[in-house]
């Protein structure tokens, strides 16, 4: 595929981001019925044990990837043997480090945040885990590069179905913690041969000089992402200690069901548009025209779901089996935890856009304001608000996004309301009407599911009045063939 050919471009990018939504489809909504037993089969305490190791892996993961993938996917040129080998060489290593290091300092883990041997065995399975990815880092690079993410998205599936699948048998026969461990382990072995059947290369060991070179941009992507780190996972672990495991499982609650439908469907369209960006970062019209887009799509998906869930929540967790007096204390904070979702759909994609044109350190400037605001804001909140106030601080921060907006408008110029006015109408009206029919008509769980069946119709036909044309030309991108 010649770079220059925007068209080609521009229907691939279409094509990816339906392949990884559509095709993941079906393994959202397993990953959804997996969330439902979780919050079935655990206790709060449970999943806030669950959300504090998972936290204190992220930071293993983050501190040990150094944006060599990032780099890889960014670098304009065509990729040499040395820069694959040198990056691979560069990633096993640091994660081995790292494994081996958590291997003789658990005791001391366990013993300074009080957990038990399982939740230390399981922090050990997340970071071999860790360890696992380096051998998927250049196999998926070759695929994002050539934004074949339709090829992409099927060891993902691989991984998804058996971690899925094995997690809910698991805490079906009230395997607890344990199931975690199981369902990680497992399903990170299993994915790995998919990969290289998929997009084939030949592992080898070394470390070239020329090479090096193009760690400067990836060093300075993982520097954002490592103060993301301590921006949320380190906040976590910080949570750990002035919280109880409880009131964190009842933040992490609202938190991922807030973001559940944020990362299938933004992660989605951000990891191809990341690789879109880039490609055509040189040519602004280009550029603009595909932001654009990118608004009106996300848009069009997140305003809608995140609105329901926040009008839905409520009833979904007194109509739940065994989940009535269990999670209603986490209902505030997954209101809000929805609205920082709702707005940083938008922020996503200027990220994005920032990432991917080079603009690195403006981004890393940008965090380094989120993370400062976090760590200020969330402490105090909790004092006035109690655990709700992490939720709180957190909805309050992405009022930043002004300033992303101008930072974002200095490489490409854009129209944000223009292109997501029809989505924010279509779901205004069906907020109203579903707000409406839930106080009047919802009394068990099969008069929910009809209220939000007839929501979201509702919404379908206001968006199909307001934005035919820019359905279809969605539609047209997607199945006209390109070369």
């Amino acid at each position: 595929m010649q770079e220059s050919n925007f068209e080609t471009i521009g229907k691939r990018s279409a094509r990816g981001i339906a392949a990884l939504i559509s095709r993941s489809f079906f393994l959202n909504i397993i990953s959804y019925a997996t969330s439902l037993v979780i919050f079935t089969y655990l206790t709060p305490k449970e999943f806030g044990i669950y959300a504090v190791v998972i936290a204190m892996q992220r930071v293993v993961s983050f501190v040990t990837d150094f944006g060599l993938g990032a780099a890889l996917v960014q670098k304009k040129n065509e990729l040499k043997k040395e820069d694959t080998t040198t990056f691979f060489t560069i990633q096993v290593v640091i994660t081995l480090l790292a494994l081996i290091i958590l291997f003789f300092a658990r005791d001391l883990i366990s013993s300074y945040f009080k957990l038990s041997e399982t939740s230390i065995w399981l922090l050990l399975v997340l970071v071999f885990t860790v360890f696992l990815s380096s051998f998927k880092v250049i196999p998926s690079v070759q695929l994002e590069r050539k934004i074949r993410f339709d090829k992409l998205i099927i060891p993902q599936i691989i991984e998804s179905f058996v971690f899925n699948m094995l997690l809910i048998v698991l805490l079906v026969a009230n395997q607890g913690l344990k199931s975690y461990i199981w369902g990680f382990l497992v399903s990170s072995l299993v994915s790995i041969p998919a990969y290289y059947y998929i997009s084939p290369w030949k592992i080898r060991i070394g470390i070239y000089r020329e090479s090096l070179k193009h760690l400067k941009y990836g060093i300075q992507f993982q520097g954002k992402n490592i103060l993301a780190t301590i921006k949320d996972d380190f906040l976590t672990i910080f949570l750990a200690k002035i919280l109880t495991f409880q009131e964190i499982g009842y933040i992490g609650f609202g938190q991922r069901n807030a973001f559940f439908a944020y990362r299938s469907v933004v992660d989605n369209v951000t990891k191809v548009t990341f690789s879109t960006y880039s490609r055509i970062q040189d040519n602004l019209e280009a550029l603009r025209v595909a932001i654009n887009k990118s608004f009106f799509y996300v848009s069009l998906l997140m305003f809608p779901i995140l609105s329901g869930v926040i009008i839905f929540a409520p009833y979904l967790v007194e109509y739940f089996p065994r989940w009535q007096g269990k999670w209603e204390l986490g209902l505030v904070s997954l209101t809000f935890f929805s609205l920082n979702a709702l707005i940083s759909s938008i922020s996503g994609i200027l990220i994005t856009l920032l990432d991917s044109s080079g603009k690195v350190k403006t981004t890393l400037k940008l965090m380094t304001l989120w993370t400062i605001l976090t760590w200020t804001l969330t402490p105090l909140f909790i004092y006035i608000f109690g655990f709700n106030g992490v939720a709180i601080a957190s909805f309050l921060i992405t009022f930043t996004i002004v300033i992303t907006i101008r930072l974002a408008k200095k490489v490409v110029e854009f129209d944000l309301l223009q292109n997501i006015y029809k989505p924010l109408i279509s779901t205004v009206v069906m907020s109203v009407f579903a707000y409406w029919c839930a106080q009047l008509l919802v009394s068990n769980m099969i008069s929910l599911i009809v209220v939000v069946f007839i929501s979201g119709l509702i919404y379908v036909i206001n968006i199909y009045l307001l934005a035919k044309e820019e359905l279809f030309q969605g539609v047209k991108l997607i199945f006209i063939k390109s070369t």
